[in-house]
């Protein structure tokens, strides 16, 4: 697979600099003003943004995608009334520009003060793209104690995208609750999966200055706690109870944990190469040849645990664990586990394709396709989990 590697944080401060120059040489170009935003976003720089955006809409010619940038940032923020007077004030959408379009709309959706009105808008932008994430997973919400009518708008994206992620996963969570198993299985079935190696359960050992036992964990650890974007339960994660990175591990530039981002690329080079060569699986078929590793690290103290979750954008995630509380006798074997396939069901029903406990062990990486759903388990103990959770997300061509 060839990897995508993020620039570091200096790396990142030149290419501002040089998006700076390119604006200043060709102001009436948007492209250059959408460079010169995205990489003052990657640096956390919001504010710069904002007012390189403002500058960018004041001026001629008038660029719709530029005003809704800026007014995607204000909504992050909490800035709710700029976000209502940007969007009031973005230019025409020629009727050919269908992402812009879409964009919009996504804004739109976010913002909506009822659920009701959130499900109208996303079920406009799926009638334009049935494959649009964000929608599919506003009107899953929407239609939540309705699977019935779920089923439908996953298999026209399924249509449209065999491999589809949420779509899949969707579709599967639907046929479940409403009790038809036979079909939820032929989308997941953790054995099958475990068979065909969609599944894997290593060991990882690291060398050099980190071959040392308990080298590795500690330095980690160290380098994890002491992560200035740390922050307990942050929104719309599935973190309960803990705390989690904002920041991009994938760009550390070096230390503990560029070195487990490298063993991690190794890692799932070795994974997909020991795939099938052929297989009917939309899974096999959507394997890129490019992608880009998204990671952070979680920090849990013993109540904390994971929801039911998956991760939409990637094709293949991951957890690594470097660090675990010991179980001691009487202890629930099950305490702080990874529940992988684990799916929210009424009370007393099971996922039809089961669930997996997987134990947290130092140096553990777990590797399963972002499309089963997945929790974790509290722990109860005063020793704190620790994990780099990851995702390995397609980039285009």
């Amino acid at each position: 697979m060839r990897w995508d590697i993020s620039a570091d944080r200096n790396k990142r401060g030149v290419v501002v600099e040089l998006a700076r120059k390119a604006v200043a040489l060709r102001p009436d170009d948007a492209r250059q003003w959408e460079l010169l935003t995205h990489a003052l976003l990657l640096m956390e720089r919001d504010d710069e943004a904002v007012a390189v955006l403002a500058d960018a809409v004041a001026r001629p010619p008038a660029a719709p995608k530029l005003s809704l940038m800026l007014a995607d940032i204000h909504h992050r923020l909490g800035r709710g009334d700029l976000f209502d007077r940007v969007m009031r004030q973005v230019p025409e959408i020629p009727a050919n520009d269908l992402p812009t379009t879409l964009h919009r709309l996504e804004l739109l959706m976010k913002a909506a003060a009822a659920a009701n009105d959130a499900g109208q808008i996303a079920r406009e932008i799926l009638a334009r793209d049935p494959t649009h994430d964000a929608a599919m997973e506003c009107l899953a919400y929407a239609l939540k104690g309705n699977p019935e009518a779920m089923i439908p708008i996953c298999r026209a994206a399924l249509d449209r995208k065999a491999g589809h992620v949420l779509a899949r996963y969707e579709l599967a969570a639907a046929c479940a609750r409403l009790g038809r198993s036979d079909e939820a299985r032929k989308l997941i079935d953790l054995d099958r999966f475990v068979l065909d190696r969609f599944v894997t359960v290593t060991d990882l050992v690291a060398a050099g200055e980190y071959a040392a036992p308990g080298a590795f964990e500690g330095a980690l650890s160290g380098e994890i706690t002491r992560n200035p974007t740390l922050k307990p339960d942050p929104a719309g994660k599935a973190t309960r109870g803990g705390l989690q990175t904002a920041a991009d591990l994938a760009s550390a530039p070096d230390g503990a944990v560029a070195a487990l981002m490298g063993l991690l690329r190794s890692a799932v080079d070795t994974f997909v190469a020991g795939l099938p060569g052929r297989s009917d699986d939309p899974f096999i078929a959507a394997r890129p040849e490019r992608a880009a590793l998204h990671a952070w690290a979680v920090v849990y103290p013993g109540e904390g645990f994971q929801k039911s979750h998956i991760h939409h954008s990637g094709w293949l995630s991951g957890v690594y664990y470097v660090t675990a509380p010991k179980l001691s006798r009487g202890d629930d074997p099950r305490a702080g586990c990874l529940a992988l396939g684990r799916l929210d069901l009424p009370q007393g029903r099971e996922s039809p394709w089961g669930v997996r406990d997987i134990r947290p062990v130092p140096g553990r990486l777990v590797l399963f396709p972002s499309f089963v759903p997945h929790a974790t388990l509290p722990t109860k103990s005063p020793e704190p989990r620790i994990c780099v959770a990851f995702d390995v997300v397609p980039c285009a061509p």
